[in-house]
């Protein structure tokens, strides 16, 4: 158990999370976590994108942090804008501003269909995620991405050789952040990582399977679901990268 001669500054990145007002598992886990890990002495913040669901929540009070960052996505800039505030938890919370790919009806597309830009949607996020990490004071130890939205950030981590060490939660393995091999693109990686050893998956760009290969340690919510994401049927295909790295996955509870 941590105590407070081990206390460490953790960022939690998450597409979904409080005040977002849905059920869901992501949601409940990003309310109770950082909760969790405050009354173990741990300083918790998170970040999540500025959707339009959350600039039309008045609740939440909300102020300019004044921090400002480019962003790179392929041949693409775009700015990212961060707000600062605090969830009904009473955890600091960061909304990263970009109304091109952030002030929309949903999150992830509208009447069952996936915006067509998901993957410079998210791969913006990761980005823009990773440059309030080095931004941050005190230093951020531990980035604690959540799912597909949040998973190239353990990649870029290794990329840039930055000093983070990263903890990837997989919730909901079905979806994986799959998108054409063409987007590989607009990560700004280099061609090293779009390989079998890589985040490429059957000719796809595939946010997960980075996640899974370059984060320090995997987690999933139960036990139950870490045995299930081990076995063909409940991996979704990737069970053989699970099983290839599962002294790295445990159970948060």
């Amino acid at each position: 158990m941590a105590n407070t001669q081990h206390r460490m500054r953790i960022l939690m990145i998450s597409a979904e999370g409080p005040p977002l007002q849905r059920a869901g598992a992501l949601v409940d886990v990003m309310d109770a976590l950082p909760s969790a890990l405050r009354t173990r002495g741990h300083e918790v913040s998170a970040v999540l994108p500025f959707y339009r669901e959350i600039k039309e929540t008045r609740a939440l009070k909300k102020k300019d942090s004044g921090i400002t960052v480019d962003v790179q996505v392929g041949d693409k800039v775009y700015t990212a804008r961060y707000l600062e505030g605090r969830s009904a938890g009473g955890v600091q919370l960061f909304l990263i501003r970009c109304d091109e790919f952030f002030d929309r009806p949903g999150m992830y597309g509208e009447r069952g269909k996936p915006y067509d830009d998901n993957a410079a949607r998210f791969i913006f996020f990761c980005k823009a995620a990773l440059e309030l990490a080095r931004r941050l004071t005190p230093q951020v130890q531990i980035l604690h991405v959540h799912d597909w939205a949040a998973a190239l950030v353990p990649v870029y981590v290794n990329a840039l050789g930055l000093p983070f060490k990263t903890v990837l939660t997989i919730h909901h393995v079905a979806d994986q952040g799959s998108f054409w091999g063409l987007d590989f693109a607009l990560t700004n990686l280099p061609e090293r990582f779009f390989t079998l050893r890589g985040i490429e998956f059957l000719g796809r760009l595939n946010f997960l399977k980075g996640g899974i290969l370059y984060a320090d340690r995997l987690t999933t919510v139960s036990e139950h679901y870490r045995r299930e994401i081990l076995t063909p049927a409940g991996s979704h295909g990737l069970d053989g990268v699970l099983r290839e790295n599962a002294h790295r996955l445990s159970a948060i509870l």
